[in-house]
């Protein structure tokens, strides 16, 4: 059985991979501009650098097939990442097709696929994604639906449902079963890289704060700091419990190159979600409405 979870994870990388390389020459050979609603009241961001940004035209270019557009596509750089006059030319092409670039300053960090496009559009809904998955065609359609169903709340597609042991709080502290709508929202914490749509105004302005991001948050964790933002804000969550899989979205096979700037371990993110909790005064909240599994 090993053998052949190991032979099926080798296919699957290379189908991955040519669907990657599909997706990236459809992107050379068109210059045709990115699709926009400009009647649409939510914006879609990714950010990036430079290990990375060679992913972009091809997850762009899936990106192109939604059945729901939105009024803008943001390319979030940092301005110590790259110089903004010597682009890489995948990079301005991009622009050309109509992707706008948000330049950040000291915020070289996960956060900056929402923290400076909330900045500057705070009227607008932002659904954030990765920028090495290759997202399914409905991916942006079903965020929307359920936004229109559900006003105000904070939707993803995939998550986990949390409790606490006692009043013991920790990231760890999961049940088995995947969240989905039935999850109270109060048990919800959504995973990023499925895509996740929040509402303009959803979120506790604390977490714009650059000097708490800089120590909470330094790298990896941009899912703990927007969850309890949100819960800080009052703003409840939503799961879809959309499947994992292919129709979700196709992860573009990493090497030691493309590799996340911060890998932290358990143990430092378990800290980040500590001090995340401090930070944004949530403890309380969560110890008094978290189920306890051992009550």
């Amino acid at each position: 059985m090993v053998i052949k979870s190991e032979i099926r994870k080798f296919f699957n990388r290379i189908r991955n991979y040519l669907l990657f390389r599909l997706f990236d020459l459809k992107a050379r050979f068109t210059s045709a501009k990115f699709p926009f609603d400009l009647t649409a009241n939510f914006v879609i961001s990714i950010a990036s650098y430079p290990k990375r940004d060679h992913l972009l035209p091809a997850v762009f270019e899936a990106l192109r097939l939604q059945t729901v557009k939105p009024q803008k596509a943001i390319l979030v750089l940092s301005k110590e990442d790259y110089s903004d006059t010597h682009l890489p030319k995948h990079v301005q092409r991009l622009e050309k097709k109509g992707i706008e670039i948000l330049w950040t300053k000291k915020n070289p960090y996960a956060v900056k696929k929402l923290v400076p496009v909330v900045e500057k559009y705070p009227e607008m809904d932002v659904i954030t994604f990765d920028d090495e998955n290759l997202y399914g065609s409905k991916v942006i359609e079903k965020l929307i639906l359920a936004r229109n169903a559900n006003a105000g709340l904070v939707i993803g597609h995939y998550g986990k449902a949390l409790h606490r042991i006692g009043n013991n709080l920790n990231m760890q502290f999961r049940f088995p079963e995947k969240a989905s709508k039935e999850t109270p929202s109060i048990q919800v914490y959504l995973i990023g890289n499925a895509g996740i749509l929040y509402p303009a105004d959803s979120l506790d302005h604390k977490v714009l704060n650059l000097d708490a991001i800089s120590a909470i948050v330094p790298g990896r964790g941009s899912d703990i700091w927007f969850w309890a933002a949100a819960i800080s804000k009052g703003t409840k969550q939503l799961c879809l419990g959309t499947p994992n899989d292919r129709k979700l979205y196709v992860p573009i096979p990493q090497n030691k190159k493309t590799a996340p700037k911060d890998t932290p371990g358990v143990e430092v993110l378990e800290s980040r979600f500590q001090s995340a909790i401090d930070y944004f005064g949530i403890r309380e909240k969560l110890v008094n409405e978290l189920p306890d599994v051992i009550a």
